[in-house]
């Protein structure tokens, strides 16, 4: 594969949790290759990217949180996009259900209850993956 994307002068993306160089590659050649690779790093969003997503994820849904909020949640849930929807998507939930503002009072009961949400999920991936290696 990778002769041929040589050869047709195309493009390869490798995607990881690491560098191509720190895989447990056998194939020499492979390793070879992939060491001529230009690895890029992408990093977790910073205060300003959160800050600008959830304002965006609350714009889409016509929501418009209280004072204090988006930052309540920058400063305290995962730096992800997934992350953020996934709690701005339960926080309409609720406050729709509820009858409720977006308020602190809402976020941090969100942001508890998403919490508690991925341990039991994190537990539940880490107990497959003993169960899969016995």
């Amino acid at each position: 594969m990778y002769n041929r994307l040589s050869q047709w002068q195309g493009n390869l993306l490798l995607v990881g949790r690491s560098l191509p160089m720190r895989w447990p590659l056998k194939m020499p050649d492979l390793r070879s290759r992939l060491s001529t690779a230009v690895p890029v790093e992408l990093a977790l969003p910073d205060d300003a990217l959160m800050q600008a997503l959830l304002v965006k994820l609350f714009s889409d849904r016509q929501l418009l949180p209280g004072k204090g909020v988006i930052d309540f949640l920058v400063m305290r849930m995962e730096r992800s996009y997934a992350a953020a929807s996934r709690i701005v998507a339960e926080m309409d939930a609720r406050a729709l259900e509820e009858r409720r503002e977006v308020r602190l009072p809402l976020a941090r009961a969100v942001l508890n209850d998403v919490s508690i949400a991925e341990e039991a999920e994190t537990l539940s991936n880490e107990n497959w993956f003993k169960e899969a290696e016995e």
